[in-house]
Parts: C-alpha cells; structure tokens; sequence
C-alpha cells in the first residue's frame, strides 16, 4: 500500500493520486464485502441452492446405483406390498368397531320421536289429555 517515495522522500503528484485510486479501489471491495456478509437474506437462498444442488447431485448418483441392481427393487416392491396389506388390514379393523350412528345421534333421534308423540297431546285440549293419561297412554 506504500509505495516508495521519490528520491528527495516526497511522492510526485501522480503516484499520490495512483496511490489515492488504489485505497478507494481496496475500500470499496471491503465495504461490498461487509455488504454481502451483513445480507443475511441472500446468503440463506446461497446455501439453500448450494444444499439443493448437492441433495440432487447425490439423490441421482443413488438413484442410478439402486436402478441397477435387481435385489433392491424387489425388495422395494415387496416392501410396498406389504406396507398395503398392513394399511388394508389396520383399515378393516377400524370399520368394524365403529357403529353405524354415534350413540349421540341415535339418542336425538330418539328424543325426537318422543317429542313428536308428546305434541299432538300438548294441542289437545285439558279434558282430552286427562282423559288419554287415565287409560294409561301417557
């Protein structure tokens, strides 16, 4: 960053202004540099499509070692066919325990229906409902 001074120890002009041109050049590589260390934001998107790159690059390389190799299929198939039947099986015993209306909605139901025997008595009028409860019916 120093250069030498002239012979009697004085800078000439333009190697001052030479030398003035080089620290601005260095002063505005650090300030980007402090720049781009203080994005956070787009650093985060660098390394997720640096990490992206590198799961692609290492899903395909064992995509293609896997895609080779006939055990490793069939076990794959296998594994899928047996992941089936448990999700098959584990699906039919859940729909055998499960009644057919909840005990809430058979309950309503129930209610209504008794509601519907009581009104037409509720209409009629006093003699009526007295003479319907000595024969019992209410």
């Amino acid at each position: 960053m120093t250069s030498d001074p002239g012979k009697d120890g004085t800078a000439s002009p333009a190697e001052l202004r030479a030398r003035i041109e080089r620290t601005r050049q260095e002063l505005g590589d650090t300030v980007a540099a402090l720049a781009d260390k203080a994005d956070v934001k787009s650093r985060a998107q660098e390394k997720a499509v640096r990490v992206k790159d590198r799961t692609l690059r290492r899903t395909a390389a064992v995509t293609d070692r896997v895609a080779g190799s006939p055990a490793v299929r069939t076990a794959a198939v296998a594994g899928g066919a047996l992941l089936a039947g448990v999700l098959v099986l584990r699906r039919r015993r859940t729909r055998s325990r499960v009644r057919p209306y909840p005990v809430r909605t058979t309950l309503r139901k129930e209610l209504r229906t008794r509601k519907k025997i009581q009104r037409p008595l509720a209409k009629a009028g006093t003699k009526a409902r007295r003479a319907c409860r000595s024969k019992g019916h209410h």
